[in-house]
């Protein structure tokens, strides 16, 4: 009777906007602590579970708690508890990520828990995804190159499901830094792999033409040269490479100026498609 009164003097908190992290962790640890707790009714569980699941992702240090119990229940166990605890955690966000290994066990036992087990998932990867992606593109502004290197490579990995990221990785393709640079061109094409070429994107490929590694220099060569009619803004560097001391670059720029066409030059600069 005492656990009970507590929960209903829990759910007639008001649950402010602007409450401290450390009240939020607090309340929600309390509400977790009353899921967990098997002297407690069903009821009190549930509604402590329910009254989790709305409060969101402010309520993540409960987490825990409620991984512990859908984990120690049996299949049949008191369904409507592991059906509350599934939904709060898709509530919880990101927070409730480590759930999703428990998620797999639970699958199966009722078409309702399967319900809410997916909806839950999503919720929590899609949320998990988007706070990952703005880190990331946070991280591109760092001071740190390895730091900046390191988010690139991480966006290049997620893929299209990142585009939020792209304007940061524009930026990215001006850096000083030629690894950051080299990693923001790699980034946008796993990251916006349908988007028609910009001229900073062909402009920063271009930056290699230059490179005294006959590696990079091979690499922007025939980078371009796949990009077609993007990368006319670049014959005029490519042509002068066609006396590259590398065989294998003098190969390539003449691969690539036959894909390009070639645009209205400057007066005095000559490239003609071989």
């Amino acid at each position: 009777m005492r656990c009970g009164l507590v929960l209903v003097a829990l759910l007639t908190l008001p649950v402010a906007a602007g409450r401290a992290d450390e009240a939020d962790d607090a309340f929600a640890k309390k509400l977790g602590a009353i899921v967990r707790d098997p002297r407690q009714s069903l009821w009190a569980r549930v509604e402590a579970a329910n009254m989790i699941g709305k409060i969101g992702p402010n309520a993540g240090a409960a987490a825990g708690d409620l991984i512990a119990v859908i984990e120690r229940l049996r299949p049949t166990e008191q369904e409507p508890l592991q059906e509350a605890i599934v939904e709060a955690l898709g509530q919880l966000g990101a927070p409730a990520k480590a759930a999703l290994p428990a998620f797999t066990r639970l699958a199966g036992r009722t078409i309702d828990l399967d319900l809410a087990l997916k909806q839950s998932r999503d919720a929590i990867l899609n949320s998990s995804d988007s706070q990952e992606i703005d880190a990331l593109a946070r991280q591109l502004l760092s001071r740190d190159p390895s730091s900046r290197v390191r988010a690139t490579k991480a966006l290049s990995d997620l893929g299209p499901v990142a585009r939020n990221a792209a304007p940061f990785l524009a930026i990215a393709l001006g850096d000083a830094d030629a690894d950051v640079r080299r990693g923001a061109i790699n980034a946008i094409n796993r990251v916006t792999p349908n988007a028609k070429p910009t001229e900073a994107f062909v402009r920063a490929i271009a930056v290699d033409l230059r490179d005294p590694d006959a590696n990079y220099r091979l690499l922007a060569v025939r980078a371009l040269g796949r990009l077609g009619a993007p990368a006319s803004i670049a014959v005029a560097d490519i042509d002068a490479l066609r006396s590259d001391p590398d065989p294998d670059v003098r190969r390539a720029v003449v691969d690539a100026l036959n894909r390009i066409p070639i645009p209205q030059l400057p007066p005095g600069v000559t490239a003609t498609n071989p």
